[in-house]
């Protein structure tokens, strides 16, 4: 049977190798956790961004926009998503396949979700980054 810190580093492997970035940031905005494809699309390594905030980090975001977009889903605690159509990217990452692609740049849905601490509070926010770079050349 596989014991706890087993179960532990499989959920964290997992977490590491998905195809999607993964970035959570405590209510500072300050990166918490920064996951494989947000490594090879920034160039930044967790350690290099770990209690950094965010917007430093990126400063490609829109920071007045995108705060209201954290806000919101740390005030109703619910989720939030933004399409490329809304808005092509949130993070400035260039198209891994720059080829074929209409644009340099990768085109991303993200959800925001609330994670709450064990009293019930939303103490950090999930963003999940996923790579829809294909999609707008088939609309």
């Amino acid at each position: 049977m596989i014991d706890d810190m087993d179960e532990l580093h499989s959920k964290l492997s997992i977490l590491g190798a998905i195809d999607v970035g993964i970035v959570v940031v405590d209510n500072d905005n300050n990166i918490q956790m920064w996951n494989e494809f947000m490594q090879n699309h920034s160039g930044l390594r967790p350690s290099e961004v770990r209690d950094k905030n965010l917007f430093c980090c990126c400063p490609g975001i829109d920071e007045i926009w995108f705060q209201r977009k954290m806000d919101r889903v740390r005030q109703l605690n619910s989720r939030v998503f933004i399409t490329w159509q809304q808005r092509p990217y949130v993070f400035r990452f260039r198209h891994s396949r720059p080829i074929s692609g209409q644009s340099e740049w990768m085109y991303q849905n993200v959800t925001l979700i609330p994670l709450k601490n064990p009293r019930g509070e939303v103490h950090q926010v999930g963003i999940i980054i996923y790579d829809v770079s294909e999609q707008p050349s088939h609309e």
